[in-house]
């Protein structure tokens, strides 16, 4: 009888932790009506494109299959299954195109840009980072140096004008961004540094 009672209240357990697990964040066409980038914890990113769809001689298909296309020639160039068009949806006036990359290296690759997604601890970052970022909570300026030894964060770096979702709390950004919701506005040129905690 005892063993019945401990069987029961473990998987009592275990329901109750699994219930409570943090939903996945993922980005879908219904939900975006800008450029978007969402940084997963697991290293994976998520990029929504917006753009006018308004010429009567445009075709969802067409573009569907050249972005199919594309996407397949750097897959096979890459080695990989290392990106993935998710949505392709025409949304009034605009199409809104969501892929999946497995990694910052494949987004900027498949998108000739340049962008960095690491955990902090490391001393050898291959671009130029700003000397101070804006802490979130209290807007003073943290030395970027500094937070680059904290093991605990993350940092994604873009250049590009894009929202940014990331998987976790946003601790410090470049003075070229905004945050609001733990989502940060980042429509400004140049390059953008965010810092999270997952």
């Amino acid at each position: 009888m005892k063993r019945f009672f401990l069987c029961v209240i473990l998987v009592l357990g275990l329901v109750m932790m699994t219930s409570c697990s943090k939903e996945e964040l993922i980005l879908t066409a219904d939900a975006i009506d800008a450029d978007t980038i969402l940084a997963k914890k697991n290293g994976e990113i998520q990029a929504a494109t917006v753009e006018g769809f308004d010429k009567n001689y445009y075709n969802l298909n067409e573009l569907n299959e050249f972005v199919t296309a594309e996407i397949d020639a750097y897959n096979l160039s890459s080695g990989g299954a290392n990106v993935t068009l998710n949505e392709l949806q025409r949304k009034g006036e605009d199409v809104v195109m969501i892929i999946s990359y497995t990694g910052m290296k494949h987004y900027a690759e498949f998108n000739k840009v340049i962008g960095a997604y690491f955990n902090g601890g490391k001393s050898d970052i291959a671009m130029d980072l700003p000397d101070t970022l804006i802490n979130v909570k209290n807007g003073s300026g943290e030395n970027t140096s500094e937070l680059l030894q904290n093991e605990n964060l993350r940092f994604l770096v873009i250049d590009e004008p894009s929202n940014v979702l990331v998987d976790g709390k946003v601790q410090f950004i470049s003075d070229n961004l905004d945050v609001s919701n733990n989502t940060i506005q980042g429509v400004s040129e140049g390059r953008k540094v965010i810092v999270f905690k997952p």
